[in-house]
């Protein structure tokens, strides 16, 4: 995570900021689901995107930034995305969310859900491993489990990733 891209974008995220960085069950109606399950950044949880999808993601979830995977970057951010999967410059008020970005992803495709303090675990390795601030803690592919699973899993990811900046923060005002 390039902080001062996103400073510059007007995009504000948290330490270690939750996203999904592959698809999800289709059809879902993942954007109001992802935000009430605490996720940063929201998506459609399609595979890949187009301008009514992300304009639909925003309008459910207007409070929190939408990340687009594929297509057109510019006509992605046109529609409202604040963050594009993309492998070149970002477009005007936007992110390029590349693949060189630290990410750290510790849930599974795998049943069962896994277990928030497991994930909690995960994320403090990697953010001990690195810098924090630039760490994002993404779910991966998804598309092929049961959205019950599923959910799951993101609830799982989120609290882990809560707990994982309560800690920091703890060692950062209390060392000893």
């Amino acid at each position: 995570m390039r902080r001062d891209e996103l400073e510059n974008a007007g995009i504000h995220l948290p330490v270690l900021a939750t996203v999904c960085a592959g698809p999800l069950p289709q059809p879902g109606n993942w954007a109001a689901r992802l935000d009430r399950l605490g996720l940063d950044v929201i998506t459609t949880g399609a595979p890949v995107d187009d301008g009514d999808g992300v304009a639909a993601a925003l309008a459910a979830v207007p409070h929190r930034p939408v990340m687009a995977m594929a297509g057109d970057p510019a006509a992605l951010a046109g529609a409202g995305a604040r963050i594009v999967a993309f492998d070149g410059p970002a477009p005007a008020g936007a992110y390029a969310f590349r693949p060189d970005e630290q990410v750290v992803t510790p849930i599974s495709a795998d049943a069962p859900a896994e277990n928030a303090n497991d994930v909690a675990r995960v994320v403090l390795d990697a953010a001990r491993g690195g810098q924090a601030s630039a760490i994002w803690v993404a779910a991966p592919d998804l598309s092929l489990v049961p959205e019950d699973v599923v959910e799951a899993k993101l609830a799982a990811l989120t609290e882990g990733a809560r707990m994982a900046r309560m800690w920091l923060a703890k060692q950062q005002s209390d060392p000893d």
